[in-house]
């Protein structure tokens, strides 16, 4: 299929091969994206053009770091907790993120559209969760900093298309491999310890199988797979609520609402903390200084009846509510 570039794209192609200044041929390399006719004739030169202005924008960040900038090596995190999404170009990732959070992440079918990490709340129940939309991982090019992202995040979605249906296990075992040879293990649930793995960082990871009106993403093909997993359509709808599911559990966090003495508890926005808490970790939580003056606690939820009193190490469990005594 012939390209048929615009005048315009032409114009910009010639000031890249002209430009020394690095800046000067990112701003060239962006009017060529931005001019570049959107078909399939041309998206291997879209892939090509998208992924000089990422390696461009590397340099200039990279750069910037050495004056004071950040780059990319960190995203902050909010709510409950971080799921990135990872997965190879095309398989659906910015779909999920526009579906289910208030990011806009541009949603395209050719190769390469995200170029930066773009972060989006989604909502499940009572809570939010992060969700990062990130560049795609290909054997062709795959920024470092992306990396550094899913080795900090609380969980790795691993987003597979069903409309490459034959390719699903191709592609998981790829990406496995180069999380291997970075030194991130994907695991189910995360260690408390690791014998002689110095330096290898464990990151607990849920597969989804994205476009599931593309495909039919069986219950054996699931079951098959090395992580819970769950098919989703973000055209139908089907899944997304289950994702969102999936994604709080593997967070492996506890909510926690707080009420004063002969007052209802606070039920709009919860505390939120690590699976196996205490009731000094959340008094502590909800205010250091607290736990310096803290007589007892009563306890609505996971005591052997509601409002007992219990000791500080006690254990709790999702949607406990607290009643602080205090000196």
């Amino acid at each position: 299929m012939p390209a048929n570039l615009t005048p315009e794209f032409i114009k910009a192609r010639e000031r890249f091969h002209k430009a020394k200044d690095p800046d000067e041929k990112l701003a060239a390399l962006e009017d060529m994206l931005r001019t570049i006719p959107k078909h399939k004739g041309t998206d291997h030169m879209v892939g090509d053009i998208r992924k000089q202005i990422a390696r461009y924008r590397d340099a200039s960040l990279h750069a910037k770091k050495g004056k004071g900038g950040t780059g990319y090596d960190h995203v902050p995190k909010e709510g409950a907790g971080q799921a990135v999404l990872v997965g190879p170009p095309n398989s659906g990732k910015s779909s999920l993120v526009a579906a289910l959070t208030n990011a806009r992440p541009e949603v395209a079918d050719y190769p390469f559209s995200t170029l930066v990490p773009v972060p989006g709340m989604a909502r499940f129940e009572d809570v939010r969760l992060q969700l990062v939309d990130l560049p795609p991982l290909s054997d062709e090019y795959t920024e470092g900093w992306v990396y550094n992202l899913i080795r900090a995040a609380d969980v790795a979605v691993l987003v597979l298309g069903m409309d490459e249906a034959d390719l699903v296990e191709a592609h998981l075992e790829e990406m496995l491999c180069w999380m291997e040879e970075r030194r991130i293990q994907l695991v189910t649930e995360r260690a408390t310890e690791m014998d002689g793995a110095e330096r290898v960082v464990q990151v607990p990871a849920r597969i989804v199988l994205s476009k599931s009106d593309a495909g039919v993403a069986s219950e054996a093909l699931l079951a098959s797979l090395p992580f819970p997993a769950v098919a989703v359509s973000t055209l139908s709808g089907e899944g997304l609520d289950a994702f969102v599911r999936m994604t709080f559990d593997a967070l492996r966090v506890i909510r926690l609402y707080t009420k004063m003495p002969g007052k209802k508890p606070d039920m709009e926005e919860p505390y939120t903390l690590p699976l196996g808490s205490t009731v000094l970790d959340a008094v502590r939580t909800v205010h250091r200084d607290l736990a310096d003056h803290l007589r007892y606690v009563r306890i609505w939820g996971s005591g052997r009846f509601d409002g007992q009193q219990v000791p500080a190490n006690h254990v709790l469990a999702d949607k406990d509510i607290l009643e602080i005594h205090v000196d």
